[in-house]
């Protein structure tokens, strides 16, 4: 029984020591187990630091990328604008560029007028001055005619005979009015006259009066047969 309880014992004990050393085993391995945890939980830490200043790098790099894309975006906003307006002074600009051309084309067209003016200006100078010459020499034929007429009249003697009065038409010597030498002169303004022989031509051809183109009274020879045409009113003055 005693060896029994010794074997029992005994077996007891090496079941104890084992249990024991199992136990210290174990506890030894729960050791090393939490070691290992704590130092696996602080590289685990370790590392969600280094994620979260990462992440929070990236975000700030992130924010900043935003910010540049805001910056960007307004800066894009006022380029836009400035292109914009730029369109809009370029078409102004052209819209100048086109009146300047306008403009330069009415100037070259002034300028021409300005020269053909200028060519008729002097042609009209020139025409008035011809004039001008034109009248100051019948200005000077005008007094010689009068100078004439003048000298002629101290030589005339006038008969003691009723001037003959005609009205504008054309009369027969010898029917309507007596042959014979005659002062004829105008009677209100100036007037062709004429005096035809029997064969038609022309024997006197003048104009009466004080005008321009007028030569004063005209004193003439007619015979029977010659027609006297006048296109005014005028007085024939029977003269010696």
């Amino acid at each position: 029984m005693k060896k029994g309880l010794i074997l029992t014992l005994s077996i007891g004990g090496a079941i104890a020591t084992i249990l024991v050393s199992v136990l210290i085993g174990v506890l030894i391995g729960n050791a090393d187990l939490e070691e290992n945890y704590t130092e696996d939980l602080k590289k685990i830490k370790a590392e969600i630091t280094e994620s979260e200043k990462a992440a929070k790098e990236e975000g700030e790099k992130l924010l900043s990328i935003q910010n540049e894309m805001s910056s960007t975006e307004e800066k894009l906003a006022t380029e836009t604008q400035k292109l914009e307006e730029a369109k809009v002074k370029a078409e102004e600009v052209k819209k100048l560029l086109d009146e300047k051309e306008n403009v330069s084309a009415d100037i070259e067209k002034l300028k021409k007028e300005k020269e053909s003016t200028k060519k008729e200006m002097s042609k009209l100078e020139d025409d008035i001055k011809a004039k001008k010459d034109k009248v100051s020499t019948l200005d000077d034929t005008i007094k010689a005619k009068k100078k004439e007429i003048d000298q002629l009249e101290e030589t005339i003697v006038k008969k003691n005979e009723e001037p003959i009065k005609l009205s504008a038409g054309q009369y027969i010597v010898g029917s309507d009015i007596p042959e014979g030498r005659y002062q004829v002169t105008n009677v209100g303004e100036g007037t062709n006259f004429f005096v035809y022989n029997p064969s038609g031509l022309p024997t006197v051809n003048t104009i009466l009066g004080d005008s321009i183109v007028g030569t004063g009274d005209f004193v003439f020879f007619t015979s029977d047969g010659d027609m006297i045409e006048t296109l005014g009113p005028v007085k024939l003055i029977p003269v010696e």
